[in-house]
C-alpha cells in the first residue's frame, strides 16, 4: 500500500480510504471482485484515478486494505500480548460479533463472491498471515511440539470453518455452540 498506515492518518486521507474500503463493498455486493476495475472504484468513490493511485497500487492493494481495517475493528493487534488460547477465543469472539453485524451485507457479497473464488481466497490469506504473526510473537509458541506456524494455520482455519458453519451454511449456531465447537476441534492442542 502507498499510503503510510503506520503514521497518524489526516481527516482527508480517512475520508478517502473510508470512501474506497465503502465502494469497494457496495461494489462486491453486485459483482463478483473479478469482476470490478479501478475506474468503477473510482466511479463510486467519486474520487479520480490519481487518487486511487496514490493510495494504492491496484484494486488488490485495496482489497487488502479493507481487510486491514477490518482487522482494526476488531483490535486484532491486541492479541499479540495474550496467551494464545485466550486471544483465540477473544479473536473468534470478534469476528462472530463483526459477520453476526453485518450479516446481511456479507450474504450480498457472497450472493456473487462465493466458492473459491480471489475474494476469499485473499481473505484466507490475509488471516492466516495475521494469525502467523500473533503466534510469532507470542512467548507461549515454544510450548508447541510442532512448529508455531502449523499451530496458526491450524487456529485459523477452525475459526473461519466454524465461522462459515455458523453463519455461511446457515445452521443458525449461536456463540456459545460455535465455542463449544470450537474447544472440542482444538481440545488435542
Amino acid at each position: 500500500m502507498k499510503y503510510d498506515l503506520t503514521k497518524k492518518i489526516t481527516k482527508g486521507a480517512r475520508r478517502t480510504l473510508d470512501a474506497f474500503f465503502n465502494s469497494m463493498l457496495e461494489l462486491l455486493s453486485n459483482k463478483s471482485f473479478e469482476e470490478i476495475t479501478v475506474n468503477e472504484l473510482c466511479q463510486q468513490s467519486n474520487y479520480p484515478r490519481a487518487t486511487f493511485y496514490n493510495y494504492f497500487d491496484d484494486k488488490y492493494d485495496l482489497l487488502n486494505y479493507c481487510w486491514y481495517s477490518l482487522a482494526q475493528q476488531i483490535h486484532l493487534e491486541e492479541y499479540r500480548d495474550l496467551d494464545s488460547e485466550e486471544s483465540l477465543y477473544i479473536f473468534f469472539d470478534r469476528m462472530y460479533d463483526l459477520i453476526a453485524a453485518h450479516q446481511d451485507t456479507i450474504q450480498h457479497i457472497l450472493k456473487f463472491n462465493s466458492g473459491e473464488n480471489l475474494l476469499l481466497s485473499y481473505f484466507r490469506i490475509y488471516m492466516n498471515t495475521q494469525m502467523q504473526e500473533i503466534f510469532h510473537q507470542c512467548s507461549c509458541r515454544e510450548r508447541y511440539k510442532i512448529p508455531y506456524e502449523i499451530i496458526a494455520e491450524h487456529y485459523c482455519n477452525t475459526i473461519l470453518l466454524i465461522l462459515e458453519w455458523s453463519f455461511l451454511k446457515k445452521n443458525g449456531c449461536s456463540k456459545v455452540q460455535a465455542h463449544e465447537y470450537l474447544k472440542y476441534l482444538l481440545k488435542s492442542l
